[in-house]
């Protein structure tokens, strides 16, 4: 589901960013990747990171005959999105900050993006049961320091959202077994001696 909540953030940005400028492009893809697409807004993943509030679920869960399945619990994840601006010289800076300014204020408009309020012509089947939540991430110079320095390019404007809760669910299963619907058991009395 990763690639498919990041085709969600990209559908979403795409159609709000056209509504300014028609010429803008919006796609996946890493700022820093050599022949990167210049004049544009990339979005880049730079973290995973396992939602731990989520990770005690139960590993049985109720079948269709009124059973139960073993399956491992679902993995929720926080994604650390980029969203940087490509400019080839200085006198598309201003156009590359004004694109960036739209970036923010798409998500600060929609905070959250579902099947129901996100664009779906370009989305995966997949993404149909996604629900992203987007909150800005500051980051302090020296972890921006360290961010591009990772990535192995110049700095570029950019703006990093936090994406709140991918889910992954391998299709597996360990085992299946009825319900448990009567407990049986006997009891003993015990008469203790006395002394």
């Amino acid at each position: 589901m990763i690639y498919e909540a990041l085709a969600m953030i990209c559908a979403e940005l795409r159609a709000y960013v056209k509504a300014f400028d028609a010429t803008a492009n919006v796609d996946l893809g890493s700022i820093c990747a050599p022949g990167a697409t210049t004049d544009a807004l990339l979005l880049s993943l730079v973290n995973v990171e396992e939602e731990s509030a989520l990770k005690n679920s139960s590993p049985y869960v109720r079948n269709a005959t009124g059973s139960f399945d073993l399956v491992n619990p679902p993995v929720f994840l926080n994604l650390f999105v980029l969203i940087g601006t490509s400019f080839t010289d200085n006198s598309t800076y201003a156009t590359a900050l004004k694109r960036l300014a739209w970036a923010v204020q798409c998500f600060q408009r929609k905070k959250e993006l579902s099947v129901a309020n996100t664009p779906t012509d370009s989305l995966p089947d997949e993404a149909l049961r996604l629900r992203l939540s987007l909150d800005l991430y500051s980051l302090s110079f020296e972890k921006i320091n360290q961010l591009w320095g990772t990535l192995g390019g110049k700095q570029v404007p950019f703006v990093v959202y936090k994406v709140r809760v991918v889910e992954e669910q391998a299709e597996s299963q360990f085992g299946s077994g009825a319900a448990i619907t009567t407990i049986e058991g006997r009891t003993e009395i015990i008469n203790p001696t006395l002394n």
